[in-house]
């Protein structure tokens, strides 16, 4: 599923190819990725101008204005869902199979929606309508203040990679980032999130931290079916640590990596750099 690096990437792209665009036609022809009226979404897309794009966790949000209607925006949100695509391309560009939606832009390209698991979901929402959308979410990882983070882990029993995963808690983090983090901060998954000393929710806040920075840097991780906001794919990939590293040397001290079953999630991890401790 994309993580916080890869919406953002996302985003990024989309961003400088679609800015001040208007969108000229909409085809729908999978309408079941609308959460709510597709007549009605196509009607609020069709004609519209895209003023911006911005991420929220795992979410794009991409602001629409109407001609006649600049100071009432509304809000296209989609979610990628597993294996969704959301880019930018020529017109002339092969259409691909699982291409659910197609939007000719004014500037002669399109913007695809690609998602073959279909696991993905878009909206409309009104400004109004924004913050009780996203209000069960916790906070973004490059905002939350330290005594925050702590105070999201102090007295939890669930494990810390549980914990990092949960969206009501912090927002944007998955499987592979989560890993990485933990890997870097020396902490085994399974720790309970309330065990861990203040020395080590230090570590692990730097940790989240770096490892979002450089994933963002190289452009979200593309396992198997992530594009970014130009079709392309990440490259994060190639410098990865521990996540679908299983058997392989750990790169800081040469132990076989492992892989560990949490909540029915994989978890990667150096057995040796991320001890489990033993009262």
């Amino acid at each position: 599923m994309p993580e916080l690096p890869e919406v953002e990437t996302v985003v990024r792209g989309l961003r400088r190819r679609l800015g001040g665009r208007r969108i000229v036609r909409v085809r729908l022809p999978q309408p079941l990725i609308v959460h709510g009226n597709p007549a009605r979404f196509r009607r609020a897309v069709r004609g519209a101008r895209i003023r911006g794009l911005e991420r929220r966790g795992k979410y794009i949000l991409i602001e629409l204005e109407r001609p006649g209607n600049r100071f009432r925006p509304t809000y296209w949100v989609v979610h990628l869902g597993m294996t969704g695509q959301l880019y930018a391309c020529s017109s002339a560009a092969p259409v691909e199979n699982h291409t659910h939606l197609v939007a000719w832009l004014s500037s002669g390209e399109q913007l695809r929606y690609r998602d073959p698991r279909r696991f993905g979901k878009m909206l409309l929402l009104r400004e109004a309508e924004l913050t009780d959308y996203f209000a069960p979410l916790g906070p973004e990882p490059f905002r939350v203040s330290f005594p925050r983070f702590c105070g999201l882990c102090a007295q939890r029993r669930a494990p810390i990679k549980n914990l990092l995963l949960n969206q009501n808690r912090l927002r944007g983090l998955g499987n592979i980032y989560a890993s990485e983090a933990l890997f870097v901060a020396r902490i085994h998954p399974a720790r309970p999130a309330g065990g861990l000393t203040p020395a080590e929710l230090k570590r692990l806040y730097q940790a989240i931290r770096q490892v979002l920075r450089e994933a963002i840097a190289g452009e979200g991780t593309t396992v198997s079916d992530y594009r970014t906001g130009d079709g392309l794919p990440g490259d994060y990939q190639n410098y990865l640590r521990v996540y679908h590293r299983e058997g392989e040397p750990c790169p800081r001290c040469g132990a076989p990596l492992q892989r560990l079953v949490l909540a029915g999630r994989s978890s990667h991890l150096c057995p040796q750099c991320q001890p489990f401790p033993v009262k």
